[in-house]
């Protein structure tokens, strides 16, 4: 059976990419480059996907130029990527559009089950989406085959930024009409609430490294009339405690990022690099904007050894992005779409079968009964089928490795897609 369906699972790798180099003679594609979501003026349906090409052009709209002019949406919110399929959430449209990662085409248009959608992670074969909602604030719980909301989850006020690690889910309470202080941790496999970690005011971004996830909060802002200021949280991933608090006195840091061992993070128009063991703050930035605008850094990714930075001159004009390297160097600035919040990776290489085919990854221990690695530091999503062909787990894969505890002694196949590259191995869950 495990011949079968390998050839089944080769068959179809085989011709989907044989169309797609067909389709490619039709359909541009938008790899090897640099994507940039822009959430346009809002209550107007000006939202655009930049994309910057390694050879260093430029086009804006491409979701636009993919679909015969349509619009994307009002406020485009986060910009998510699973398997082949690029997820954009359109935070005042109500609006989730599932789109082909390469050509930006568009699958699906989702108008229903979202109220003020924020952010998305994937888990269990499954997509999450954090909304504000109105009164009451939630998960949505999104069926991949069928682009519909299946459920919902039901959390605490201001449900923010989302990120799978280790098959759970963890949820950042920024605040939404107000202002939150909770990291809510979701059960995938039951779609339930497992605990809430309290953390510092306004939670903004999270990273994970290793066994440890990494709050960055900003504090509550001078306007609120009850100003607080940030908080670096580390949370130990094995039971979810407090590990420890850096605090950034009379700060509002924001923007936390990672690269090779050193946290990046903005302060207003000033970005600061830091070791991840260090346990006091740089007194120098790395690198600050010449004339910082009302926002500030709006925007910020790592991408390679770059550092894209975006500063917005207004919300019904082009923002300006800024590129640096890991080290501060500026290298360049180029007008970009209207309210550039986030940079993306596009797909790396558009390869041929026989590419695909090359693309080899070890799967560490074999047999296993909890935790399985693969030998990669790149960007893996990886999905866990068993023997009817049915998806039992997806992740987006991280140096913690991948948990099948929970899984039924078993064989099972592990699809690893890196970029275009896909590679299937067999895996014994003992």
């Amino acid at each position: 059976m495990i011949k079968n369906y390998r050839f089944f699972s080769t068959l179809l790798l085989s011709l989907s990419l044989l169309f797609a180099g067909f389709s490619a003679f039709a359909q541009q594609q938008y790899v090897n480059g640099v994507l940039m979501l822009n959430e346009g003026a809002s209550g107007t349906d000006s939202s655009t996907i930049s994309f910057l090409s390694d050879g260093g052009t430029f086009q804006n709209d491409i979701f636009g130029t993919a679909n015969d002019g349509a619009s994307l949406g009002d406020t485009g919110q986060s910009l998510s990527f699973y398997g082949d399929k690029a997820y954009v959430v359109l935070n005042l449209s109500d609006r989730l559009r599932v789109v082909d990662s390469k050509t930006f085409q568009l699958e699906a248009t989702l108008n229903a089950g979202l109220t003020n959608p924020r952010y998305m992670a994937f888990a269990n074969g499954k997509g999450y989406i954090t909304c504000w909602g109105g009164p009451n604030a939630y998960v949505a719980v999104l069926n991949l085959e069928t682009n519909t909301i299946e459920s919902e989850i039901a959390l605490e006020s201001g449900v923010e930024r989302i990120l799978e690690v280790n098959g759970k889910l963890y949820v950042a309470h920024k605040g939404g009409f107000g202002s939150g202080n909770l990291v809510s941790v979701i059960d995938p496999l039951t779609d339930t609430l497992e605990t809430t970690i309290e953390v510092g005011d306004v939670p903004n971004t999270m990273v994970v490294d290793g066994n440890f996830l990494y709050v960055l909060c900003e504090g509550k802002p001078s306007w609120s009339g009850d100003e607080s200021f940030g908080e670096l949280v580390k949370i130990n991933l094995a039971d979810n405690t407090i590990a420890s608090t850096l605090d950034f006195p009379n700060l509002h840091p924001s923007n936390l990022k990672m690269a090779n061992g050193s946290f990046y993070y903005s302060v207003f128009g000033e970005v600061f690099k830091m070791d991840i063991t260090a346990t006091a703050l740089p007194i120098e930035p790395l690198f600050e904007l010449e004339t910082p605008q009302l926002y500030g850094i709006y925007g910020m990714d790592i991408i390679g050894e770059t550092l894209y930075v975006t500063e917005v001159l207004g919300f019904t004009v082009p923002s300006k992005a800024n590129l640096y390297s890991l080290e501060g160097a500026f290298i360049e600035s180029f007008t970009a779409g209207m309210a550039t919040n986030a940079y993306h990776k596009a797909v790396e290489v558009d390869l041929g079968i026989d590419d695909n085919q090359k693309l080899q990854v070890a799967l560490y221990p074999n047999p296993t009964a909890n935790n399985f690695y693969i030998n990669t530091t790149e960007t893996a999503t990886v999905t866990l089928y068993d023997m009817s062909g049915r998806v039992v787990a997806a992740h987006n894969y991280t140096a913690s490795g991948i948990n099948v505890a929970h899984l039924a002694k078993g064989v099972y196949v592990v699809q690893t897609q890196i970029g275009n590259s896909t590679n299937m191995q067999k895996l014994i869950v003992k």
